[in-house]
């Protein structure tokens, strides 16, 4: 049964929980991807998979990863508490490492236990074409292994398709991302599709679904913000629980990530994320 606790200021059911990186200064995983939530009128909470003090490329960093037995706990009580009937959407970022995609993906089965419609949308941070890889491959086995058969939506750049689609080598982005569409992944949105490939100053992000395959052009803008993916992620979700379109949602969320990047959106810094 669930529990109203008098001092639960917050009354409004939770729609999302994002499982990410969380920092004290930052924005980047769960600081970016709740806060974008909130701000289109939806109530969000936060389980972090690792806790630091800054990005790891200032001069210190402290902090580490979520102990596994506080991770299982902290998920498991979101369920005892019986708070997740409502939620529309659980959200998947950085992982500290590939036992965290096996806890995570076990969890969200029994989840959907008791909330059969709620969605899992991954975003596999695993790297970028500019820093490469950033994680180990246990961890990029962790989320094909664990956490792909059980998602409904994928968000992966074009860096982080590639790995995802390993032995692939010579088949298009398109051809990529549709073969990881499966009964229950609806879509693939892979940001940075072309920009390499094409011969434009656009970034491209291409999208694919059982039923089309589209992309949308944003302005590149030359940054070396970290938490873009985030950002997108974030707005995707906030539109969707809004009632968007997911055509519109996509679309809307490369332009207002092509704002931030451009030191135009107050909720993301790309100036003090670059320092």
């Amino acid at each position: 049964m669930r529990q109203e606790l008098p001092y639960e200021l917050d009354q409004r059911p939770i729609a999302a929980v994002v499982i990410s990186s969380q920092l004290a200064y930052g924005s980047v995983g769960n600081n970016v991807i709740a806060r974008l939530i909130e701000r289109a009128g939806h109530r969000a909470v936060c389980v972090p998979t690792v806790v630091f003090s800054n990005l790891p490329h200032y001069p210190t960093l402290a902090g580490g990863p979520l102990l596994d037995s506080w991770l299982v706990g902290i998920l498991d009580d979101l369920l005892a508490r019986d708070v997740l009937r409502d939620a529309s959407f659980v959200c998947v970022g950085y992982l500290a490492h590939a036992g965290q995609a096996q806890i995570v993906g076990e969890w969200f089965a029994k989840l959907r236990q008791t909330n059969p419609g709620v969605r899992l949308l991954v975003d596999p941070a695993m790297g970028d074409q500019d820093v490469g890889l950033y994680t180990s491959l246990e961890v990029v086995n962790g989320y094909i292994q664990h956490l792909l058969p059980l998602a409904n939506a994928l968000t992966p750049n074009n860096f982080e398709l590639h790995l995802l689609t390993e032995g692939q080598t010579h088949t298009s982005v398109e051809e990529k991302a549709r073969s990881l569409l499966t009964p229950d992944l609806e879509w693939v949105a892979v940001t940075s599709a072309a920009h390499h490939e094409a011969n434009d100053s656009n970034v491209h992000t291409f999208v694919a679904t059982r039923e089309e395959t589209f992309r949308v052009k944003t302005p590149f803008i030359e940054s070396r913000a970290k938490g873009a993916g985030d950002f997108f992620v974030g707005t995707i979700v906030g539109a969707l629980l809004s009632g968007s379109a997911l055509t519109d949602a996509i679309a809307g969320a490369a332009g207002e990530t092509a704002t931030a990047l451009a030191g135009q959106d107050p909720w993301f810094s790309p100036r003090t994320q670059a320092k």
